[in-house]
């Protein structure tokens, strides 16, 4: 039924590659592989599958060839665009593959995702592909559409939070895995300290938790919480997602949740000039920040540096140097009571934040 237009495929997306490896390219996070590799790996899963649902074995010679013309245009000062018609067909042919993914039944969503993340790619991009306009809008939506239709099919559980109400103190909501229903249990979650660093000065929070579940189920029995990657295409659906056919709400309370203490602290990222944040005074927060476990290290006067004791195993980016260390990942400088954390005092914050304004030594 498919039949997918593989050479046309083939050809359009190691255009594009070229393109785009010889021109204009996003920025790329630290530790990721480069957009040239993610390109190859998109194209290549979007060839594959599409020959498998069209019942074929994949054919290695169309990704030697998107291998060979690469390398042969690599250094090029020039590059000729391809076709606008090539374009248009390359990316029907890509809705064409998602709707399909769709259809086929089955967990196909990391497929449908790739096909998400090439389409928005090819969105950034300042000319030519971005210039197909409407039919890349329609595909990159559609993509997004499947996605969130699939998951709603999931027997998973999940909460929406959402922190504030009519008369304030202010409006933060998102979506967590799992049955979020008391106040400890809030205060863990992303959206309650994303919420809290932003509003130090808000120290009562009405908090409202709706649990959900997918598949149209009419309870938890049966259910898993919610994946991270379940948490992904929800929260980058939002609030319509819960208007998904099969999202079924199993219970809700309402809460208020007193703001634990707050510190003011430094926060010091790579490349970053270092900023001056509240954050409240827990082990979890501190975490969070960090991005993992924390190793404390001993600074002057009553100042303590917190940073994430395996930074450099995990690879973090190289961020400041300390004495004769070299901290990686995001680092904090709190003040120290007699081995507990609290707020910097002003002149150390301000010392502080002058030293680390530049990669230097201290």
């Amino acid at each position: 039924m498919s039949k997918f237009n593989l050479p046309l495929v083939a050809e359009g997306l190691t255009a594009y590659a070229i393109e785009r490896q010889n021109g204009y390219e996003r920025h790329q996070p630290e530790g990721t592989p480069t957009w040239q590799e993610q390109r190859r790996f998109w194209t290549d899963a979007v060839l594959q599958g599409m020959a498998r649902l069209d019942g074929l074995t994949p054919d290695p010679r169309l990704m030697e060839r998107f291998d060979l013309e690469l390398e042969q245009a690599r250094g090029c000062y020039f590059t000729v665009p391809s076709a606008p018609q090539t374009q248009r067909d390359t990316i029907r042919e890509l809705r064409r593959f998602a709707a399909a993914l769709e259809a086929a039944g089955d967990d196909r969503r990391r497929q449908v995702n790739v096909v998400r993340e090439l389409l928005e790619d090819m969105s950034l991009q300042p000319h030519w592909w971005s210039g197909s306009g409407s039919e890349l809008d329609r595909a990159c939506d559609e993509a997004d559409r499947a996605l969130a239709h699939m998951t709603a099919q999931m027997p998973i559980r999940f909460t929406r939070i959402l922190l504030g109400g009519d008369a304030g103190p202010h409006w933060a909501s998102g979506f967590v895995s799992g049955s979020v229903t008391d106040a400890e249990a809030v205060k863990q979650t992303a959206v309650y300290l994303e919420a809290v660093r932003n509003y130090p000065e808000i120290t009562d929070w009405p908090a409202l938790c709706t649990v959900y579940v997918g598949r149209d189920l009419s309870s938890a029995l049966g259910t898993v919480d919610a994946s991270g990657f379940d948490l992904e295409i929800m929260n980058r659906s939002g609030d319509r997602f819960l208007r998904e056919e099969g999202v079924r709400c199993i219970a809700s309370s309402e809460l208020r949740i007193p703001a634990g203490e707050h510190v003011h602290i430094l926060k010091v990222e790579p490349g970053k000039a270092p900023e001056l944040v509240a954050v409240p005074n827990t082990l979890d927060a501190y975490q969070a920040e960090v991005g993992g476990n924390i190793e404390v290290l001993e600074l002057d006067g009553g100042v303590c540096l917190i940073c994430n004791e395996a930074g450099k195993l995990l690879g973090l980016p190289v961020n400041r140097q300390v004495g004769s260390d070299i901290i990686a990942g995001t680092f904090l400088i709190a003040g120290d009571a007699d081995g507990a954390f609290c707020s910097l005092a002003e002149a150390d914050a301000a010392h502080y934040a002058e030293v680390f304004a530049l990669s230097t030594p201290i």
